[in-house]
């Protein structure tokens, strides 16, 4: 047993064009994540990061190998371990202000999935919503707001809140505060922290900054050309990287700190 609650296990997806073409996005991957941890995935544009993440969310199906759920392979889930995977994967998106229905009031948003799942009743959502909001430390009234009446960093904690709706073992984390700015994106990061130590929520991060991945992650596996050229804790990979093409992510990731005095990540 690997231990990882969520991993994909020498996983290869090749994509086919309309003309017969085809495109290796993904060649014998393993990845993994354990119960309280967080791991980083980090790759320039184009190198497999969203289709892995695509693959692990049961979005996208894999070519060859197979995506285990607490040691299960996922084309044997019965329908019991179906409804466990949905509810205990989710994601958090990387831009706030697309992510959430503009139509759609805040407690409605956060319980979509407990909707589809459960046919729950609007009292029980609505009661659901304002307890997750309180927990991402967003008042209980903005459960009837929409999404344009938040900022960017209270529409990301709606969309965490949403990601916590079901209790989820694992969480994606795509780029999450790529779309904030530095002291909101510190605020976020301490957020997930806070959030892993009071649940063990595994945590997928996808990320670009190198500096975040630093502060946040405790592994970090390297994509390039769709195959995981380094994979370890992150004070070794990026500390003292092997591979060529990670040492240029670290020499290009901004040197400057992003953490402002008043609003710091926490060690």
């Amino acid at each position: 047993m690997s231990g990882y609650i969520l991993e994909a296990v020498n996983v290869s997806k090749t994509f086919h064009g309309r003309r017969g073409e085809t495109t290796r996005a993904l060649t014998g991957v393993d990845f993994g994540v354990a119960a309280g941890e967080m791991v980083g995935l980090v790759g320039e544009s184009g190198s497999g990061k969203t289709t892995l993440t695509r693959i692990l969310l049961g979005i996208e199906q894999p070519t060859s190998g197979t995506v285990r759920f607490r040691g299960t392979p996922r084309d044997r889930f019965t329908a019991e371990h179906r409804r466990d995977y949905f509810n205990s994967v989710s994601a958090v998106f990387q831009n706030p202000y697309s992510s959430l229905n503009p139509r759609r009031r805040l407690w409605d948003i956060i319980t979509e999935r407990r909707s589809i799942e459960r046919r729950a009743p609007k009292a029980e959502r609505r009661a659901r919503a304002i307890e997750l909001l309180e927990l991402v430390s967003l008042p209980a009234e903005f459960a009837d707001r929409f999404p344009h009446q938040l900022s960017g960093g209270q529409r990301q904690r709606v969309a965490i809140a949403r990601g916590l709706c079901e209790d989820p073992d694992v969480i994606v984390l795509d780029e999450p505060m790529s779309a904030l700015d530095v002291s909101v994106s510190a605020q976020i990061a301490n957020l997930l922290l806070d959030l892993q130590e009071k649940f063990s929520i595994g945590y997928i991060f996808v990320a670009h900054d190198m500096h975040m991945v630093r502060h946040l992650c405790h592994r970090v596996a390297v994509l390039l050309k769709g195959q995981i050229v380094e994979h370890g804790a992150v004070a070794d990979v990026l500390g003292d990287p092997r591979h060529e093409y990670t040492r240029r992510l670290v020499a290009a990731s901004e040197l400057r700190s992003l953490e402002p005095e008043e609003e710091r990540v926490r060690p």
